[in-house]
């Protein structure tokens, strides 16, 4: 194995949001989450190019690992796994996970809207763990907002 050259690296691995004019862009967030439909591929092409039309940046976020979607996507994407691909974290745990990551994906990508394909994230994390499990975290989420800790 040979070493690796950092500096080429480091170039080869431009982030999105390095250009100024799409860092301006609007965000909108397009999510998948639960049951995919067959013409996916399809629907995604077609939210991303109105998208682009109305000057803004399109995300994607799955909850299903779908690599012939992942590679043909001309948007960034994000991944939100199912309780299937964490089966031995435990449903409070896993749904406090997905919270946390569903705050983070939409800090980083500063998202103005979203476009639900399917599931929105209270009722993908009800299908995934219960609704009242669920039901219990978002009340969880709440308390630390107003006393000012950090949401997850």
């Amino acid at each position: 194995m040979g070493a690796i050259d950092l500096a080429a690296e480091e170039t080869s691995l431009n982030y999105v949001l390095n250009d100024a004019t799409l860092q301006a862009k609007p965000r909108t967030l397009i999510s998948v989450l639960g049951t995919m439909p067959a013409n996916l591929a399809e629907i995604l092409d077609t939210a991303v190019q109105a998208c682009r039309t109305d000057g803004e940046l399109p995300v994607v976020v799955l909850s299903e690992l779908r690599l012939d979607l992942m590679a043909a996507r001309s948007a960034p994407l994000e991944f939100l796994p199912t309780r299937r691909h964490l089966p031995s974290v435990p449903k409070v745990s896993y749904g406090r996970y997905v919270r946390r990551r569903w705050s983070l994906i939409m800090a980083k990508w500063d998202v103005s809207q979203e476009i639900a394909l399917s599931l929105s994230i209270d009722e993908f994390l009800a299908a995934q763990i219960g609704a009242d499990i669920a039901q219990q975290l978002t009340c969880e989420q709440s308390r630390h907002a107003n006393v000012g800790r950090p949401e997850y």
